[in-house]
């Protein structure tokens, strides 16, 4: 089946901050905790990116509270500075954009992404995504985090193809690429920091799909 449309993840696949280190783990490190922990990113998410957030010290707290850490008010409050500032720097790869303006000739592109509404708006506004994605699926509207299968079929849904005729591209191997493979849709994993040398369906810059659309 020829394929239509190309769905993609968001952070760390097609954008990324520009604070090194990454905010969140800065913000993970301040309560003992390491955003290179899966089980902990999937509560963060949980707290943060499944709905709009106008006072941050409100998600703060009830995260807190889950990991049954009871902070100073000046610990929230610096956690909260760090994630003002996080939803603030954003940056594309090099390529990213040169590589959407091409696809969007040929495919339909979709967008699926875990993620708060403070810093997507500003990356929204930043870079034109409405105009980039036919559709755009953010938790915090769908209140869906990947990789809950449903997510995919409501974008199937909207891009009005089937599984056969779509790829899915993204760097979490679990939330993206196995969750898509799960629901029926070939995963391409990028790979930018090399973490998965012998994964078989794998690239390193979103310049090498055309090998695999091909």
């Amino acid at each position: 089946m020829k394929i239509k449309a190309i769905i993609f993840d968001c952070w760390s696949t097609l954008f990324a901050n520009k604070d090194e280190p990454h905010p969140f783990l800065v913000f993970a490190g301040k309560i003992g905790r390491d955003f290179n922990d899966y089980n902990f990113v999937k509560i963060f998410e949980k707290h943060f990116m499944l709905e709009k957030h106008y006072k941050l010290e409100i998600p703060i707290k009830q995260l807190l509270v889950e990991l049954n850490i009871n902070p100073p008010d000046e610990l929230i409050n610096e956690l909260k500075d760090i994630l003002v500032e996080a939803f603030k720097s954003h940056k594309a790869y090099p390529e990213t954009l040169k590589v959407l303006k091409k696809l969007k000739k040929d495919y339909k592109l979709g967008l699926i992404t875990n993620t708060d509404w403070n810093g997507f708006e500003k990356l929204e506004e930043k870079f034109k995504i409405e105009e980039i994605f036919d559709v755009a699926l953010k938790s915090y509207e769908t209140k869906i985090l990947k990789p809950d299968p449903k997510i995919f079929e409501m974008m199937l849904e909207m891009l009005e193809v089937d599984k056969d005729e779509v790829l899915m591209v993204g760097d979490s191997l679990k939330d993206d690429i196995q969750a898509a493979e799960n629901f029926g849709i070939k995963g391409i994993l990028i790979d930018r920091k090399g973490k998965h040398p012998g994964y078989h369906n794998r690239i390193t810059s979103l310049e090498q799909l055309k090998n695999f659309i091909n």
